[in-house]
């Protein structure tokens, strides 16, 4: 199976490609290393001993012409901008990369008649909590545009697989994972401000960033409550 991967320099994206070489995958990553490096990829063949394709670009026709070339399979789409302050102050510039950029991508597998495809989507598509854990039956209502522009990718390809026939698609709603490779070798490593906790924590660990911020002083944690209860007294 050949299986194009969208964004597959990126911390989940290099993650995955280990596992798709594990699992005896032929493998085209389309990148344009907007916030990631060639290294990891450099280091992904090091550990799984395996080339793989690569088209380093983020325009409509360079993206048919890969589609065209790998006779892809099956796509995992992780390409998009994910910053939710960002998003905030920048709405159009995520409509367009997110939500456009994911329909040339579906215009690129119809031309090549490619039919499956998982999407990294998030689980911001759900927004405030009704109720928890979170389920699928729980309401999508975002809050912000990052969210607002994953849930309408949802939805586009949602109409493309019920358009399109034998077409199936996987909208895969998480939160932010941490962690890394067993070897140590690739992980989460963002060219600029971390937009998440973690790779705040393994900055100041390793002497990047001089401290950690904390912004808020009610959450509900064991500390929050002895105070409380301490001032109650």
């Amino acid at each position: 199976m050949k299986v194009f991967v969208t964004d597959g320099a990126g911390y989940i994206g290099s993650h995955t490609l280990v596992a798709l070489r594990a699992a005896g995958r032929e493998i085209c990553v389309f990148d344009n290393f907007s916030n990631s490096s060639p290294l990891a990829l450099a280091r992904v063949r090091q550990l799984t001993n395996r080339d793989f394709s690569l088209v380093e670009a983020d325009d409509r026709d360079a993206l048919t012409r890969a589609a065209a070339a790998f006779a892809r399979d099956a796509v995992i789409h992780f390409g998009g901008l994910k910053a939710v302050g960002e998003s905030n102050e920048q709405p159009l510039r995520y409509d367009e990369n997110n939500v456009a950029g994911s329909m040339n991508l579906l215009a690129a597998m119809d031309a090549c008649a490619c039919r499956r495809i998982v999407f990294s989507s998030s689980a911001t598509v759900y927004g405030e909590a009704r109720h928890l854990p979170f389920d699928e039956v729980h309401p999508v209502a975002p809050t912000n545009p990052y969210g607002r522009t994953k849930a309408m990718v949802e939805d586009v390809i949602r109409d493309w697989s019920l358009a399109t026939e034998g077409a199936s698609a996987v909208l895969l709603r998480y939160f932010n994972p941490v962690g890394a490779h067993d070897s140590g070798r690739i992980g989460e490593d963002p060219h600029d401000i971390p937009n998440n906790l973690m790779p705040f924590v393994a900055q100041v660990a390793v002497g990047r960033r001089a401290r950690l911020s904390i912004f808020g002083d009610d959450y509900d944690t064991r500390r929050y409550r002895r105070a409380r209860l301490h001032s109650r007294r």
